[in-house]
């Protein structure tokens, strides 16, 4: 989670509504995929994650091409968290922006830009497409540790894989 370190900003009958019955220290929290969210589905070189292979085919109702299109909305969007009085925000990064060909050697650096980090976790529920399908493993949950570095170090699950196994299975 990061912390915005935000003051709230006034909003019309708020105080009954969220704060009523809440401790004056309550931290509130909110969290975002950036796949459902992000938008922005063909733009600064990004490439395609198992959502966007996956909505693409058959009958799919809808695909995450614009989203709520936080990509192009970041402050308008951190202006409404302040205002709803949020004060942890837990975001997932686009893989597949950052990553375009799911290999080590394709970072895309306005992706890297645009994000702000280097590496800081691998996956939300949104797995690089190329990464994972070229690679031919056969676990594609995305609870691995990955050493872009090192093409010979074998993947080995995190700790957290435990734990999402028994919420798959």
């Amino acid at each position: 989670m990061t912390s915005l370190n935000v003051t709230k900003l006034d909003y019309p009958g708020d105080k009954t509504f969220l704060y009523d019955t809440f401790p004056d220290n309550f931290m509130w929290a909110v969290g975002t995929a950036a796949y459902q969210v992000e938008g922005a589905f063909e733009k600064d070189g990004k490439g395609l994650s198992i959502w966007d292979t996956f909505t693409r085919g058959g009958n799919r109702i809808a695909t995450g091409d614009v989203g709520s299109d936080s990509y192009h909305n970041t402050q308008s969007d951190v202006r409404a968290l302040k205002q709803l009085g949020v004060s942890h925000y837990r975001f997932s990064l686009s893989w597949s922006r950052i990553f375009p060909n799911g290999s080590r050697g394709s970072y895309n650096e306005i992706a890297i830009k645009y994000d702000g980090v280097n590496v800081i976790g691998y996956t939300h529920w949104s797995l690089l497409d190329g990464f994972e399908w070229h690679r031919e493993y056969d676990i594609r949950r995305g609870l691995y540790y990955v050493d872009f570095n090192t093409h010979s170090l074998k993947r080995r699950p995190k700790t957290s894989a435990n734990f999402y196994k028994s919420v798959l299975y």
